[in-house]
């Protein structure tokens, strides 16, 4: 499995790798290919053999890249779904110390002085990034993007109040909240979420139809034979339903997939057009 260090997608290609190597009774290992949000391990996956034994874990930002960077090394026919391995929503927090005790108030600076509301994400193109984008679309706000290089420093600096709000994923951000440091606005599911159940959906701000998810999936070479697409799909989702691995996805901020190779293939396509009209509409392009 071709992965990303760190974060949601390597711990969960690391937790289905240790099944995977057990019920198949072979070893599974997890290599990290860092680099171009996700484009090199996405290109060197699209361009191994489609037998089956190499295999990319990536999220959210596989669907947008092909949009966003003028040449990202690959396109989405390169590569064949197999599964949807896990999907949570981003969380949408801000310094104890700022005005905003809610995404109501938040939202109502940023109608009363357009452009005066920034908000801070992994980087151009990330999950939170997107997430960003959507809410002040249906909001109809215009919110100030301050990519940053990973979770890490965006959320250092929403703590100490240097920037006004932060977006990222649950189990990035439930810590600082729960210690004191930080306050939850919202989630970005469509309803609040399991694992943080005192915290409000975004859609619950006058906002019913907005709804953004983080998801991870395991994805082979183009050329794979069904038949092996078809058997990697049902250890998978054999894996993820065992009750250790979902009590350990739910601590990863998520609940897992578990679809068929078609209906992730649908997800997977809606996610694009989404995506591709949103580079488009605010003129996003990464050389």
């Amino acid at each position: 499995m071709i992965v990303a260090p760190g974060g949601s997608a390597d711990s969960l290609a690391r937790i289905l790798a240790e099944r995977l190597s057990a019920t198949l009774q072979q070893t599974v290992i997890v290599e990290n290919r860092p680099g171009g949000g996700g484009n090199v391990a996405s290109t060197y996956v699209a361009q191994s053999p489609g037998d089956g034994y190499t295999l990319l874990v990536t999220a959210n930002n596989h669907t947008l890249n092909p949009a966003l960077f003028r040449n990202a090394g690959y396109t989405l026919d390169d590569l064949a779904p197999v599964a949807e391995m896990m999907r949570g929503p981003s969380l949408i927090a801000t310094s104890v110390s700022s005005p905003y005790q809610s995404l109501g108030d938040l939202l109502s600076a940023a109608r009363t002085t357009p452009g005066a509301v920034s908000f801070g994400s992994a980087g151009v193109g990330t999950p939170s990034h997107v997430a960003g984008e959507l809410l002040a679309k249906a909001a109809g706000v215009r919110l100030n993007h301050v990519p940053y290089r990973g979770s890490g420093p965006s959320l250092n600096d929403a703590i100490g109040g240097q920037l006004p709000v932060v977006i990222t994923s649950l189990v990035a951000a439930m810590p600082h909240v729960q210690s004191g440091r930080m306050r939850a606005l919202a989630v970005t599911s469509a309803e609040r979420w399991p694992s943080a159940p005192d915290v409000p959906a975004a859609a619950e701000f006058g906002l019913p139809g907005y709804a953004h998810m983080t998801w991870l999936g395991l994805f082979a070479p183009r050329g794979t034979p069904g038949t092996v697409l078809s058997k990697l799909n049902a250890e998978v989702n054999a894996a993820l339903a065992a009750p250790d691995v979902r009590r350990r996805v739910a601590l990863l901020g998520g609940d897992v997939g578990q679809t068929g190779t078609e209906e992730f293939a649908r997800i997977l396509a809606e996610d694009h057009r989404v995506n591709a009209r949103l580079v488009d509409e605010l003129g996003l392009r990464v050389e």
